[in-house]
């Protein structure tokens, strides 16, 4: 324990600091960096490599953050975002934004990425504005599905941001608050703001500053009776109902304006249209996720950020799916903000241009299918004809995956390999900074060093793991049974562990995968339909499985 604080604690100072700075931060304050150089994880071997992380550690939250950011399927399972980020939307990207009439609106109003989307919010008459931004948009994104209307988490970021505190009583409340988003941004130059719910969208505060209108068409209405309605999800046996999320109120079927003259056959039908930009959603589940909105992550807020010590109690106990922002102090609310007031305000320019979404992308594609191949490997289930055949195979995968780090000096120099570990020091040194141990600290923004330190802590923690099984397995092919199953129960534990402490999305997937015209879904706002709205089973849906909200 007191070896992981000496690794932590001046990342701790530097949060600290940055969040109290009262200035804008700018490209000449780099000596507020240069503390972190001398006890940074990337300038010599951690001592006690064998130690564990600390269990209020949220290296690996912030790690897991990053690499999902602006992909439906790892926001749709951590509904609750924890992250505000500085994004922008090109010049010449398409909008769409669907209503009942066909006036321009001259209010804050929300936008679709695609048409299906904006399809979706036509009754009785159907307009479709396309739009097209003139310019780069400025915006700020809050991840986690921060467009769910629910009074348990999912609006907690942007409600800090519009009022100074999560607001649950308001979770329907979405005039008054994208009016006081836009009010709040506009000191800043923003256009509006990025969310999500099943699809991303844009809250734009003007449509006609920085958007050209392209067509306003008045499209085929939707036919939407006798199409399935949700059914609200009962109470769980043991739950409170006053914890359930809350929904709208359902509206009532419209008859719609009938077809065109001349027209033949059906119109287009609500369930299939719900299906369908559940569908368009779905085409941003994984990385590169929605690509249109390019996101500034050298100015990242996370409330992940360990020094906010009212979040750290709130989270105790909890898995992640139930973290939420409710619990916050006034005063680590405000350092929040004045943290992303100093992002939006200080000099551009001079970045580190480091590509953290590609590193984190980077380790998750090394190592995802490999550790539960690995899981795998060592279960009971895995079918080898015996137990020498089996710590074979877990060793020659531990070996794909630790082979690039161990050098021919790398051995033990007596056996069993765990009686004196520390020969294995450098190989989890080398695994754990080897996506960052040439990266200048000084050049980096605050916000960027605390993704630094998640990067090269969750990989320590990697690598930690893989290499005390390799301690296990490292002579098991000369092993009897006993120190075969001994070594497997060891691993299995080990990865087990490890596994669930990640707890990344890529495992979270329907098995077996889904047939032609079928989607993989999880359940989400507003399509929850389960009994418990707290299970995020993925399973594979079609047109007819979707109901309307």
């Amino acid at each position: 324990m007191k070896s992981h604080l000496l690794r932590i604690f001046p990342y701790f100072i530097l949060a600290t600091t940055v969040l109290a700075l009262p200035e804008p931060f700018s490209a000449g304050d780099r000596p507020l960096q240069a503390a972190f150089r001398t006890s940074a994880l990337s300038d010599q071997p951690p001592p006690e490599w064998q130690s564990p992380p600390n269990p209020n550690a949220t290296h690996h939250l912030i790690f897991s953050s990053v690499s999902g950011l602006l992909q439906r399927w790892s926001n749709t399972l951590r509904r609750n975002g924890h992250n505000i980020v500085p994004a922008t939307i090109p010049a010449g990207t398409i909008l769409y934004h669907g209503r009942t009439n066909d006036q321009v609106p001259d209010v804050p109003e929300w936008l679709a990425f695609d048409f299906e989307h904006a399809y979706l919010f036509c009754r009785r008459s159907c307009y479709v504005l396309s739009l097209q931004a003139k310019r780069d948009l400025r915006l700020v994104y809050f991840d986690g599905s921060s467009a769910a209307k629910m009074d348990d988490g999912p609006l907690d970021s942007q409600d800090i941001v519009a009022w100074g505190k999560p607001q649950p009583d308001k979770f329907f409340s979405e005039r008054e608050r994208i009016k006081a988003l836009c009010d709040w941004g506009r000191p800043f130059g923003l256009d509006g703001f990025v969310r999500m719910e099943f699809h991303f969208e844009v809250m734009i505060c003007d449509i006609l500053d920085g958007l050209e209108i392209i067509t306003l068409l008045d499209l085929l209405p939707k036919n939407t009776t006798g199409s399935p309605r949700r059914r609200r999800p009962p109470v769980p046996p043991g739950v409170p109902p006053d914890i359930l999320p809350r929904f709208p109120p359902q509206l009532p079927d419209s008859p719609g304006t009938g077809p065109p003259p001349n027209w033949r056959g059906s119109l287009p039908s609500g369930s299939t249209g719900m299906f369908e930009a559940n569908r368009a959603g779905s085409w941003h589940d994984r990385a590169p996720g929605e690509t249109r909105v390019r996101l500034d992550l050298t100015g990242l807020i996370t409330f992940y950020d360990p020094t906010l010590s009212s979040l750290v109690e709130a989270r105790q106990g909890k898995d992640r799916l139930h973290h939420r922002l409710k619990g916050i102090s006034t005063r680590d609310a405000e350092r929040v903000l004045a943290e992303l007031k100093t992002v939006l305000t200080r000099e551009q320019g001079g970045q580190s241009g480091v590509d953290w979404g590609s590193i984190t992308r980077v380790v998750t594609e090394r190592y995802a299918e490999r550790l539960d191949y690995l899981q795998f490997s060592l279960s009971p289930e895995a079918g080898f004809a015996d137990t020498a055949e089996q710590a074979a195979r877990a060793r020659a995968q531990l070996l794909v995956m630790l082979a690039p780090y161990i050098t021919t000096v790398d051995v033990p120099e007596r056996l069993p390999a765990s009686a004196n570990a520390s020969w294995a020091a450098p190989v989890v040194h080398r695994c754990a900074t080897t996506q960052t141990s040439h990266i200048p600290l000084g050049m980096l923004t605050p916000q960027e060093a605390r993704i630094h330190a998640a990067v090269e802590n969750t990989l320590h923690e990697i690598c930690r793991r893989l290499t005390l099984i390799w301690l296990e397995f490292f002579d098991v092919e000369r092993a009897d049974e006993a120190t075969s199953e001994k070594g497997i129960e060891v691993g299995r534990k080990h990865v087990d562990e490890l596994m669930s402490w990640l707890d990344w999305p890529a495992w979270v997937e329907c098995r077996p995968a889904c047939n032609r015209g079928e989607t993989c879904y999880l359940p989400s706002w507003p399509f929850l339909e389960g009994d418990d709205p707290y299970d995020m089973t993925p399973r594979c849906i079609s047109s007819k499985d979707v109901v309307r909200p």
